[in-house]
């Protein structure tokens, strides 16, 4: 029997990353590989965050939890429409969910026969790396299959293709352009930096398209399968990464997260010129690199600012203890000169004010509806009301780390209702917000709290979301399934509790398990 099992309880009767990947060897100019060992405290990040406790509105909700492995194929859920690209270890796809009509990408990652182990471990670790990183300049993974023909991750499609391709058809980018397209890529390198994170393998194919606008294009960065945890009194000694951007002190085993910046640094001198600092055969860009030897007077080089060079020359600093870092780039005057915060932070105070209301109003009933509702924002992060909230998301974030603090939310609240003492409001506003318990308002969870419920709230986005739950497809929620899904952590006995609680609150015909109706009806009770 089941956790929640009684009297009338009939549960016995129940019944690849997207970017376009080049044809041929794709690691090609590509050093080193991933099997260095060093990850040994990666699972002490990236577990689910866990608490025992005797109170449900204890337990946390956090990115882990909202990617899952499934059961069976991907063809199961979704319809193939296109492949956009194919490489030495399989293929990607531009596919449609068959519940919620949503457009993804499938990547196709390599058949049982000929695994490679190294392989398998920088999948599961680009995997891992994606379920817990939560920004929105960095790609977002949905769930992944483990099958006998290989390994399936579903993500979001970002349309506009590799960054690469643009820069192989554009020559290169204006100032302004290019600034746009630096500022979010040293904005997902700070986030990742500052949680500990080297990402090692940063270039312009691994920089997708999500969307452009007015010439301007907005990116992701994708493909974490080298990157890995680091420890800041260490340093990290296993040479790998893509020759044209490797940093000249990860050639000499001893490198920090300074590694990333240098990186931009190569990406920043491509976008402005059209052609990489650094070039020739391996061993040629190996000897270039090692001295620092790049041409910044040539002509093209006369028309670019004064600034943009200087910033250029901070990253490909040779020594990384002087380099500057990615959160003192963002803050460059490079980027001040195009007011290029100003276009990620421009919302009028009225909508402002109207978004900040969403969170006043923002009181999950239970950790049932609270999941839940992660996991329909998580799949719906590209609907147009979600622009705006980035926007007033990203004012508040005065530091770009992109998580908000409670001294930050208080400095939000004095701007816009003159509020000098928001303490206790700030408080009541974390406690309904902060789903992992971390002291912080991150990025989902504050777009949770803010986007208009009525946009995801649809029969078949619902439907998708009560599958998740429903991990046999029985039609129904069972206690068993609530307690996987939520209480993993907890005593069997303490979860019994926690379950039983909850679901007395939602089932309403005290069948010991919830059905659809009552999920929707659940749901429902978030637009009040």
């Amino acid at each position: 029997m089941g956790i929640c099992s009684s009297s009338n309880d009939n549960s016995s009767d129940k019944k690849p990353r997207q970017e376009e990947t080049k044809k041929g060897n794709n690691n090609e100019n590509k050093i080193g590989d991933t099997n260095d060992g060093k990850n040994k405290n990666k699972n002490e990040y990236f577990q689910k965050n866990v608490v025992e406790t005797d109170n449900a509105n204890d337990i946390n909700i956090n990115q882990n939890q909202l990617v899952v492995l499934n059961t069976g194929t991907p063809l199961d859920n979704y319809i193939i429409e296109k492949k956009l690209g194919e490489g030495a270890y399989g293929a990607v796809f531009r596919v449609k969910n068959k519940d919620t009509k949503q457009l993804r990408a499938m990547k196709k990652i390599i058949a049982k026969s000929s695994r490679d182990p190294n392989k398998e471990k920088e999948i599961m670790n680009e995997i891992e790396m994606l379920k817990s990183l939560d920004h929105p300049n960095i790609l977002k993974v949905f769930e992944f299959y483990n099958t006998k023909e290989g390994y399936y991750i579903i993500t979001e499609l970002c349309q506009g293709g590799e960054l690469f391709q643009r820069i192989v058809d554009n020559g290169y980018f204006s100032e302004e352009h290019a600034a746009y397209i630096m500022y979010q890529l040293l904005a997902s390198v700070f986030y990742c930096h500052n949680l500990n994170i080297i990402h090692r393998d940063l270039k312009p194919e691994n920089i997708l398209i999500e969307s452009e606008e007015n010439g301007n294009l907005n990116v992701k960065v994708i493909d974490f399968g080298t990157a890995k945890l680091f420890d800041k009194n260490k340093s990290e000694k296993k040479v790998i990464g893509s020759a044209y951007y490797i940093a000249p002190e990860v050639f000499q085993q001893k490198y920090n997260e300074k590694c990333d910046v240098w990186s931009c640094g190569v990406i920043m001198y491509i976008l402005l010129s059209g052609k990489p600092p650094f070039y020739g055969e391996d061993d040629e860009i190996v000897k270039k690199i090692s001295v620092g030897q790049y041409d910044i007077k040539s002509d093209i080089w006369t028309k670019i600012s004064s600034s943009a060079i200087e910033l250029i020359k901070k990253m490909l600093d040779m020594n990384p203890m002087s380099r500057i870092s990615a959160q003192k780039a963002l803050n460059d005057k490079w980027f001040k000169k195009f007011k290029i915060r100003e276009k990620f932070t421009n919302i009028d105070v009225k909508e402002m004010k109207k978004i900040m209301e969403n969170i006043k109003h923002y009181k999950p009933q239970n950790k049932l509806q609270q999941a839940a509702l992660a996991l329909l924002v998580h799949n719906n992060l590209h609907l147009p009301e979600v622009k705006d909230i980035i926007k007033v998301f990203k004012t508040i974030d005065i530091d770009n780390d992109c998580r908000i603090t409670k001294e930050e939310l208080s400095v939000a609240y004095l701007k816009l209702y003159n509020v000098p003492d928001a303490e206790s409001e700030v408080e009541e506003i974390f406690k309904n917000i902060d789903n992992d318990n971390n002291g912080y308002i991150e990025y989902e969870e504050y777009i949770r709290a803010t986007i208009d419920k009525n946009k995801l709230l649809n029969d078949d986005v619902l439907k998708y979301t009560f599958k998740y739950f429903d991990k046999d497809n029985s039609g129904e929620i069972t206690c068993d399934e609530i307690a996987k899904a939520l209480f993993t952590g907890n005593d069997k006995k303490m979860s019994e509790k926690l379950t039983k609680d909850l679901m007395n609150e939602i089932d309403s015909d005290q069948n010991a398990a919830i059905n659809y109706d009552e999920f929707k009806a659940m749901m429902a009770k978030l637009l009040k």
